[in-house]
């Protein structure tokens, strides 16, 4: 674990921006590749006991690591979202599931930090919960108090840890028992609404049998939901609600939802790959519901049954909010399925869309089509994708095959939290294969934001939130956001390590170290490409790349300014630094010389005032 890193609480996150014309169509022989799909897992199926350290030698100045875990699978598809938490006060919870020792991960359980208004916590070395728990969800429980709810097993309910003072005092814990007939409850989701955090909500899964559980409701996975109007107190029966249960469909799959609340609003999001893409929302804090189907699936009820056709559908990853006319926003990742025995996906098919209830929903239209990212784009609601980040028309990965990028079964572009503010400005994170950045045999992803100032109707450009040089061999992932955006600043949590994938599932890589950060980040207001090119440093990526003899990249200024470039090597070592002298608001051109650099990776940062811009090139 790396030494705790303490910081100014107010800061400005230094980020690169991109015009959202830097799209490139994937070429359809990508997107024809496809994978068979895993069942949601509870427990790890790596053998590998022998831990690979991940350790840096440098310090990010904007963020905080608050914690690490070993065990790395924060969720199976959506984001983890209701893991931090914002108090009136600025004091800031923060939760992640943690385990340090493969394979039975027997520490397992829920990492809890604390940032009492100066400073986090240390790190923590245990998990809260007495037994071995995993996949907390956490909000405020009361006046003053905070509470997470976790799963145990298939067999068990769900374990409810809650504490009447935030960040200080005893934990206590109880269970939310399943209904009659089902074994357990798994993938919890939990929320706060209603005057003082009284009102606390859940909704959970049923543990399939794949899972250890039992059908329930004729359902092999139901989605069930409990409340408690008494801050954890006591517990509604969990129920199926009206449209969700068996004459709708056959099961759901684990942590393919999400749930978000605002004064007495609650809305859980369903993003199944199987099913339809659907809300439930309440405005009378979880006493009645209404049902909103965004994407009408084309195959109903679907059992296992092989289909013709393979269709565009959610990737099972997406998070909603409301603004403050109660108006529900959502973003999802979008895929492609193909619908045999188990089901595959398509780890090329590329992209994050964006729906509000002003907007038409995704039905009644060409079903197993509607959710192309190519039309999904023409009309106006494709919020994220793959960047071409040096515009050259392609994008430039270390190969395009499923062993080059990590496999978390979801699209490229995906992972995404939404958070909105005050005046309706909305904040939307996410994780996007990028361009750029690789470890010489797999593709990373990093964190990246989009903006809108105006409630959704326009949106400015990618913000790079993961630029720093520290995160150039980084795989940047699971960002779960706080309930509250401030202004432009959004916060949030992720979880880093160097490499791509999970050891837990998927690539089950040599079980290490992962670090989960604190970030801020503050987004520019309204920009597009021209102001971008007036108020920010822009840094173009050098070209050529690879090089041999001279490379040159393109720095636009903002104003008058010192300019500097520092090359450093694949291990952080500065290597050479040069001074460009006094340069003027404008384009200019920067060559870079390859003299006295052996041939490898290397790393330059681009320096004019205050401002820095890091990129990546290699040198043959």
């Amino acid at each position: 674990m790396r030494k705790l890193v303490l910081f100014a609480f107010t800061l400005l996150v230094t980020t690169a921006v991109f015009a959202q014309q830097a799209r490139v169509k994937v070429p359809q022989s990508m997107k024809n590749i496809a994978v068979q799909k895993m069942a949601a897992i509870d427990e790890t199926t790596n053998l590998q006991t022998t831990v690979n350290p991940y350790v840096h030698s440098r310090i990010i100045p904007f963020e905080a690591e608050i914690g690490g875990t070993i065990y790395d699978l924060q969720s199976n598809a959506s984001s983890p979202s209701n893991r931090l938490q914002m108090f009136g006060d600025g004091t800031i919870g923060a939760t992640w599931t943690r385990g340090t020792g493969p394979t039975a991960y027997a520490d397992r359980g829920t990492g809890y930090n604390y940032f009492n208004g100066t400073s986090w916590g240390p790190a923590p070395t245990n998990r809260v919960e007495t037994a071995r728990a995993g996949w907390p969800a956490y909000c405020a429980c009361g006046p003053n108090g905070e509470a997470f709810v976790s799963h145990v097993s298939g067999t068990a309910g769900l374990n409810f840890v809650k504490r009447d003072t935030k960040g200080t005092g005893a934990w206590t814990e109880t269970v939310i028992a399943p209904p009659a007939g089902a074994s357990g409850l798994l993938w919890p989701r939990m929320v706060a609404s209603g005057p003082d955090n009284m009102y606390l909500h859940v909704f959970a899964l049923t543990a399939p049998t794949g899972n250890g559980g039992t059908v329930y409701n004729n359902q092999d996975g139901a989605v069930v939901y409990t409340r408690s109007m008494d801050g954890g107190a006591t517990w509604t029966t969990p129920e199926v609600l009206e449209g969700m249960g068996a004459d709708y469909y056959v099961k759901f799959g684990g942590d393919s939802y999400s749930l978000s609340a605002n004064g007495d609003n609650v809305a859980f999001l369903l993003t199944d790959n199987w099913t339809d893409m659907f809300a439930m929302k309440s405005n009378d804090n979880g006493e009645t519901w209404e049902k909103i189907v965004i994407w009408e699936h084309p195959i109903p009820m679907w059992n296992n049954t092989p289909s013709v056709d393979t269709i565009y559908c959610p990737d099972g990853a997406g998070h909603a909010a409301f603004d403050n006319n109660n108006k529900l926003h959502v973003v999802f990742g979008i895929n492609r399925a193909f619908y045999d025995t188990q089901g595959s996906w398509f780890p090329f098919v590329d992209g994050l869309a964006y729906w509000n209830e002003d907007m038409e929903t995704f039905t009644g239209g060409d079903q197993v089509n509607i959710l192309n990212p190519d039309n999904v784009f023409e009309m106006g609601n494709l919020l994220g994708y793959m960047l071409d980040l040096n515009e050259n028309g392609a994008l430039d990965f270390i190969c395009f095959e499923t062993a080059c990028i990590g496999n978390y079964e979801l699209s490229p572009t995906s992972m995404p939290q939404i958070v909105i503010g005050e005046y309706n400005q909305i904040a939307v994170v996410f994780a996007s294969t990028t361009e750029g950045y690789d470890n010489g045999s797999q593709q990373y992803k990093h964190l990246w934001g989009r903006f809108s100032p105006d409630g959704g109707t326009t949106w400015g450009d990618f913000i790079h939130l993961s630029e720093d040089i520290l995160h150039i061999l980084d795989e940047c992932v699971f960002p779960s956001v706080a309930n509250v955006l401030d202004g432009e600043t959004v916060r949030l949590i992720y979880q880093a390590d160097s490499e791509p994938g999970l050891a837990v599932r998927g690539d089950e890589d040599t079980p290490g170290e992962n670090v989960i950060y604190y970030m801020e980040a503050t987004f520019p207001v309204g920009v597009n490409e021209h102001e971008a090119k007036v108020k920010e440093m822009v840094v173009s990526q050098n070209y050529p790349n690879p090089f041999n003899g001279t490379t040159a990249v393109n720095v636009t200024l903002a104003g008058n300014s010192e300019v500097s470039v520092d090359v450093y090597s694949i291990t952080g070592q500065k290597v050479t630094s040069k001074s460009y002298g006094h340069m003027s608001e404008g384009t200019h051109r920067i060559e870079l010389n390859s003299a006295g650099l052996n041939t490898g990776i290397y790393f330059y940062t681009v320096k004019a005032g205050e401002k820095s811009s890091t990129g990546k090139m290699t040198v043959l």
